[in-house]
């Protein structure tokens, strides 16, 4: 089996990480292939991928990436919508919290030490490029953001009495776009006090009296 040291982390019901797509339950040879793929995008972006890269880096026959997948484009896609059904499950219900406690869960979970690798602070870079460089990419990009944009402004909306959907979905949107920046910005290597004020600055939006 190849290296895939790409950490790309998963949370459970207690709202933190629990592991990774390399460090898989079960065996699945799709689920490898695409955990290779993340890797290599974040690694390398969108260049390094390729049919024979991904093969190389899954530990696997050349011939079984053909089986699942049809070219270097269905690849990228596949992982685009991997890394997107990730994200959605950091807002998952979680009825061990009060809707609070697991906003403020969702709100501070970015800034974890898992969250803020090089790798996967590069395979973010690495995604928001490739919604330039390929229509349909762009078009998986947009609708993935859009969803937890939905998500996060359902989770609001539980958590803040009083909000209406549209003050909940421009509350997500701003949101949305501060954890984009702390992100971007960490690759930089900036303070933790900087990302502390910007989680904080996020519940405050979140939180504000209606």
């Amino acid at each position: 089996m190849g290296r895939i040291t790409l950490r790309v982390p998963r949370v459970g019901q207690s709202g933190l990480p629990l592991g990774s797509l390399a460090v898989m339950e079960r065996p699945d040879r799709q689920e490898l292939i695409l955990s290779a793929v993340i890797c290599i995008i974040g690694r390398d972006g969108l260049a390094g991928v390729s049919v024979r890269s991904v093969a190389r880096e899954a530990g696997v026959a050349h011939g079984l990436v053909n089986y699942y997948f049809d070219d270097k484009k269905g690849l990228i896609e596949a992982a685009l919508r991997r890394v997107e059904a990730e994200d959605l499950e950091l807002l998952e219900p979680d009825a061990a919290l009060t809707p609070e406690d697991q906003l403020r869960t969702v709100l501070r979970i970015i800034v974890q030490p898992e969250f803020l690798t090089t790798e996967y602070l590069a395979l973010r870079l690495q995604l928001w490029a490739l919604a330039q460089a390929d229509e349909e990419f762009g078009a998986i990009n947009a609708t993935a953001q859009r969803r937890y944009r939905d998500r996060l402004a359902r989770l609001i909306e539980s958590a803040v009495s009083g909000v209406s959907r549209a003050d909940a979905r421009r509350r997500a949107a701003d949101i949305d776009i501060i954890q984009n920046g702390i992100w971007l910005t960490a690759l930089l290597r900036i303070d933790r006090a900087s990302l502390k004020r910007a989680v904080d600055r996020c519940e405050e939006i979140a939180f504000s009296p209606t």
